[in-house]
């Protein structure tokens, strides 16, 4: 029910520094492209609770949903075994990319137009 528009969705961890350069690219992306044209979520694979999300979030100014991740149905599902992963989605809710790795904002930008069209 969160797909309800082209959407990021970030695989994450506390420990993980190029996890936290992303983060400030999406929220330059959110506020580039627009809330009503992207919505970006998180999900957090070393917490298994609100807590550990909570103190990450306050720290880094994530600012996007998140969720807590260290459940082994999550990671089994999404073949999670390292961070960070973004994956694209268009407002049709197929999976457009996946980038296991990281990624600079040129690219990230270039991958969120082709998701929404813009």
């Amino acid at each position: 029910k969160f797909i309800d528009r082209p959407t990021i969705i970030y695989f994450t961890h506390n420990a993980c520094f190029y996890c936290t350069q992303i983060i400030q690219y999406l929220k330059r992306a959110e506020k580039k492209f627009g809330v009503e044209n992207l919505r970006i979520i998180g999900i957090n694979v070393m917490a298994k609770d609100q807590k550990l999300i909570r103190s990450y979030k306050e720290e880094l100014g994530f600012t996007f949903p998140m969720f807590a991740g260290n459940r082994e149905d999550v990671l089994r599902a999404y073949k999670i075994n390292y961070v960070p992963v973004i994956v694209f989605v268009d407002s049709k809710k197929i999976v457009r990319k996946v980038v296991g790795h990281y990624i600079h904002e040129p690219e990230l930008h270039k991958y969120i137009k082709e998701i929404t069209g813009k």
